[in-house]
């Protein structure tokens, strides 16, 4: 519970505050008992307790398990929260997740957004940027322009890559 305070000093008159650190939000009102002035505090994100943080303070982030694919070695990508492309590896063409040796996956296949969620937990969301050839999610096809809702567990195919999303 110790772990759940923020402590510090009341900038006007030096005296010792506390309080318990918000699940969700950026920040806090406390009023000074010997002073009455009230002071904003701005947590940053970081500080907040995310969904799927561990003990010890790791926040355990979703990601993405190559489990077929031209690649003698399974990878695994981290994801981070906001846009996510996955493409095949190029050094014109940026992605954040770069699938080397399937020639069959576009530069910038596919676009995985991770959003928060209020009351923890992570949403997820697929949409087809430049496919050439369909995006399958769960054996069913996608194109150009669609987006689905995803849960963790699901399936993505591009080319003859197959990844599946784990939290």
């Amino acid at each position: 519970m110790e772990n759940n305070f923020i402590r510090f000093k009341c900038p006007h008159c030096g005296q010792p505050l506390a309080f318990v650190r918000p699940e969700n939000g950026f920040g806090a009102n406390v009023t000074c008992p010997k002073c009455a002035n009230t002071i904003t505090i701005k947590i940053r994100e970081k500080a907040i307790r995310m969904p799927g943080q561990e003990e010890g303070g790791r926040t355990k982030m979703p990601r993405l398990v190559m489990t077929e694919g031209p690649q003698t070695i399974k990878r695994t990508f981290a994801l981070r929260r906001g846009g996510n492309i996955v493409g095949r590896k190029d050094e014109d063409t940026q992605q954040d997740i770069d699938i080397e040796g399937d020639m069959t996956i576009s530069r910038r296949s596919v676009e995985l957004m991770v959003s928060l969620v209020m009351g923890g937990g992570f949403a997820y969301m697929a949409k087809v940027l430049n496919a050439k050839n369909p995006v399958y999610v769960n054996g069913t096809p996608l194109h150009q322009g669609n987006s689905i809702t995803l849960r963790p567990g699901d399936t993505i195919m591009l080319g003859n890559t197959k990844l599946m999303l784990l939290e």
